[in-house]
């Protein structure tokens, strides 16, 4: 497919309007959301950022499940935008949209300049979408460009002649994929287990390949000191270990994952098409395509089958890949020969597989900022976090401790507040696991020990995670230190105009998403 006819090749008013549609696609995904409140991941990170750049150590004092990565993100963001809370959001989206260019290369090295474009332009909405779950800056929208950049250099040596110095680069950008997830394990490992047979098999020469592997090595070691080493050096790693292993390795035995939850149902329902137009593949095979198709089916299992869509933005560009080779098949097919038929066939196929993936989100991409804050945001406890966390920053100063009760940590973010246990959400404490009575003990006995000035009080089911066999020892001693030590302030209604109530009354309890306690003066 490399000697093909491009889409868009000598004609270069084309590329202009490639550019042009990928930038107002974009513009059209994130118009009216990319200001949107924080969820309760974004909250997480946010207060994760918060923490270390006023001195503190994240996983110690605040329980994170992700590698370090995602915190050194968060924190960059808030250093060049400080106060805008929603900057790691243009920070995720610039990762997007480099991970886009690199796909794009790829696509030209492997497939053609015209397979090029349908990838970036069917990955642009592939990736932010659907029902715009995507908004937030996600952990996996930053890792899509360490990932892709992997996939890039492998592609780049292979058809430019590799050295160490690509294998270095690689090793680096490998690790630094996984220290922002570690389910993204498969796909890295997938290209560098290829990229080592392809070597020998050229070569058979084992010190050259030896140098290529300690080369590798070498990169991974960079990265894990630079991106890791700050944790490291204060506890050997104790605590980033227990989150980010430990117990994650009991999270995926949860109800959150398994294959019943796989998303092939829901994605068929949206995206019917994508699941047809990747055969016709076979109708024209690639040499290459092989390798593309194990690509694909290692980012299926980095999806770790969640019922959270976010974990499958990571399979998207290599979707996106296969779905654009398989246009270019059909429509060369269909032209029967045709150059001139096949550009206008692959140009009509392209569009009319873009309307089907835009439709079912339409009345999305199309509402005002208002409607969507209203349908998405404010029926969830993160709706009311802004006006909460400004009655939290009036009724506290910078030195005393606020408690979230439940999984909302970007109300410490927006107030500038910490916590007094490092489980700043719910979780931990009450997903049903080997640790899970520990960490209750752990978390009660830091609130005895320090007890917050305020408590924000999460009503919301989402928000505690509460299962038929999550322990009740915490919620028991939560209530009843509440009770003993606390006066109800207010509370956040978000059916109500002016959605923060004070006084509550005993009526409106019932239906407050939020509620705030504070200590009461000491006798």
């Amino acid at each position: 497919m490399n000697n093909g006819i491009s889409l868009w090749s000598g004609w270069r008013p084309a590329r202009w309007l490639g550019f042009f549609t990928l930038l107002l696609l974009f513009v059209a995904l994130r118009w009216n959301n990319f200001n949107a409140p924080l969820i309760r991941d974004e909250g997480e990170y946010a207060y994760a950022a918060q923490l270390l750049i006023h001195g503190g150590v994240p996983y110690e004092q605040a329980f994170i499940q992700k590698p370090p990565m995602i915190i050194y993100s968060y924190a960059l963001a808030q250093l060049l935008l400080p106060g805008v809370f929603w900057a790691q959001r243009l920070l995720a989206y610039l990762a997007v949209a480099l991970a886009t260019v690199l796909l794009g290369f790829i696509a030209r090295k492997e497939f053609g300049d015209g397979v090029a474009w349908l990838a970036m332009l069917l990955a642009t909405p592939m990736i932010l979408l659907p029902g715009l779950e995507q908004f937030p800056a996600n952990t996996e929208m930053f890792l899509l460009f360490p990932l892709l950049a992997t996939f890039a250099i492998y592609v780049h040596a292979r058809h430019g002649g590799q050295t160490a110095k690509h294998w270095l680069a690689a090793g680096f950008l490998g690790v630094t994929t996984l220290c922002y997830k570690y389910t993204a394990l498969p796909p890295v490992a997938f290209v560098f287990v290829v990229w080592a047979v392809e070597s020998w098999r050229q070569t058979r020469e084992a010190r050259t390949l030896l140098k290529f592997f300690l080369a590798a090595l070498l990169g991974a070691g960079l990265a894990v000191g630079l991106e890791a080493g700050f944790f490291l050096m204060q506890d050997g790693g104790a605590r980033l270990w227990e989150c980010t292993v430990l117990f994650n390795r009991e999270y995926l035995h949860s109800s959150t994952f398994g294959y019943r939850w796989l998303w092939c149902g829901i994605f068929w329902s949206k995206w019917w098409v994508l699941f047809l137009i990747p055969w016709a593949i076979f109708l024209r095979p690639p040499c290459r395509i092989g390798f593309w198709l194990g690509a694909f089916i290692s980012a299926v299992v980095a999806t770790s089958a969640s019922a959270y869509g976010q974990y499958y933005i990571v399979l998207m560009p290599f979707w996106a890949l296969l779905t654009a080779v398989g246009i270019r098949a059909l429509a060369v097919r269909i032209a029967g020969g045709s150059d001139f038929l096949s550009r206008r066939m692959t140009g009509l196929i392209t569009v009319l597989v873009l309307i089907l993936l835009l439709r079912p989100d339409w009345t999305w991409l199309t509402c005002s900022h208002a409607r969507f804050l209203e349908e998405r945001i404010n029926c969830y406890p993160f709706g009311g976090s802004q006006a909460v966390a400004r009655r939290v920053a009036e009724l506290s100063g910078p030195d005393d401790f606020v408690y979230v009760a439940g999984s909302e940590p970007q109300i410490l973010f927006y107030a500038q507040r910490y916590s007094p246990t490092r489980f700043i959400t719910a979780y931990a404490l009450m997903i049903p696991t080997v640790v899970a009575e520990t960490y209750q003990r752990e978390a009660m006995a830091a609130l005895v020990r320090h007890p917050p000035k305020l408590i924000v009080y999460s009503l919301d089911k989402t928000s505690w995670l509460r299962q038929t066999a999550s322990p009740t020892d915490f919620q028991d001693f939560l209530g009843q230190f509440i009770r003993r030590n606390y006066l109800l302030v207010g509370g956040f209604l978000a059916d109500r105009p002016n959605s923060w109530t004070e006084p509550l009354s005993t009526n409106d309890m019932a239906g407050a998403n939020l509620l705030l306690f504070q200590r009461k003066p000491s006798p």
